[in-house]
């Protein structure tokens, strides 16, 4: 049985360059793996390449590192990346030859709902995707997430917007 949607989300900080997305991206999708989460082919791709153009999208126009959190939210994953720029995100118009510019659209495209808000550190880019619940016992949760705290830095959502303020200022 998956976390319910009141457990704290697990949260990490991605350094300001495009380079670290990919690791990025495969974290998101291993915390997914862990929440007990039925992820065909399918779903893990779309998690993988919206999860990249969000991160992708906060690290090229703050120039600055973002916070990212995973969380199941009953029937959908929620991804959120909280970053100190306040100016909310909406897709552009790309020209056919330009190389930038679509990311949005294809999170629009594929995403269950997705948007932008603001937030005390800046604001909040987010998507869900609508996913199943495997049959997974509770000792199995409580290994994946003593793994999680022993294999990699979680931070509280408090936590990450006071470090995202503090880069800000």
């Amino acid at each position: 049985m998956p976390r319910q949607s009141g457990d704290s989300p697990y949260a990490f900080t991605v350094p300001p360059s495009v380079e670290a997305v990919p690791a990025a991206r495969d974290r998101v999708v291993r915390r997914a793996q862990r929440l007990g989460l039925i992820l065909d082919e399918e779903v893990t791709n779309d998690l993988r390449l919206l999860t990249g153009e969000v991160i992708a999208n906060s690290v090229t126009h703050t120039q600055a590192a973002c916070v990212v959190s995973v969380r199941y939210i009953g029937e959908r994953l929620r991804v959120e990346v909280t970053d100190a720029d306040p100016t909310l995100v909406r897709p552009s118009q790309a020209d056919v030859m330009d190389e930038n510019g679509r990311g949005l659209f294809l999170v629009a495209a594929l995403a269950t709902a997705w948007g932008s808000q603001p937030c005390a550190a800046g604001k909040k880019t987010w998507f869900e995707l609508a996913v199943s619940a495997s049959v997974v016992d509770t000792a199995a949760m409580a290994a994946a997430s003593q793994a999680d705290a022993a294999a990699e830095e979680s931070l509280s959502i408090t936590g990450a917007q006071l470090r995202i303020e503090q880069r800000a200022a």
